[in-house]
């Protein structure tokens, strides 16, 4: 059974990409300019860096005279939709909703996040919507009982 190729980016390059994302194709010495000022790095470093992104099918380089222009490979849209997909898999079995619930139960989304997300997905054509499940809060009242623990499953 062929499994699907996981993506793994760096921070490192994650700035990169977002960079060759805002600014489009950039030479070496562009993204020189762009990247972390308080820590210059080596224009060896930088290009080490885009040589490698290049193998990974995450950039390329287009040929201008002597100079190269690098390019993302991938959207960020594309980028964002496959580490999501395999952080999904890999860390909450496939669950995109464990994942939303560890977030409410970390105190990552708030009740105004969960209304924008619902909101997206009513807006969003093709995705049937779910009948709405009643939600108990995230936050315990403070002279109420702690909330139940959720089941593992």
């Amino acid at each position: 059974m062929s499994r699907r190729k996981q993506l793994a980016i760096t921070e490192r390059q994650f700035e990169v990409l977002s960079l060759l994302w805002d600014h489009g194709p950039m030479t070496v010495r562009e993204l020189l300019d762009q990247l972390d000022r308080d820590h210059p790095l080596p224009y060896t470093t930088v290009l080490g860096l885009l040589q490698n992104m290049e193998r990974a099918g995450l950039a390329t380089h287009d040929v201008e005279t002597q100079t190269h222009r690098y390019r993302a490979l991938l959207s960020r849209e594309q980028a964002t939709g496959t580490l999501l997909s395999d952080f999904v898999a890999r860390f909450f079995r496939g669950s995109a909703e464990r994942l939303v619930l560890g977030l409410v139960d970390a105190d990552q989304l708030s009740a105004d996040d969960l209304r924008q997300i619902e909101a997206q997905l009513a807006g969003n054509p093709q995705r049937a919507p779910k009948p709405p499940r009643a939600r108990k809060s995230s936050r315990a009242e403070p002279n109420s009982p702690k909330k139940a623990k959720r089941r593992k499953t």
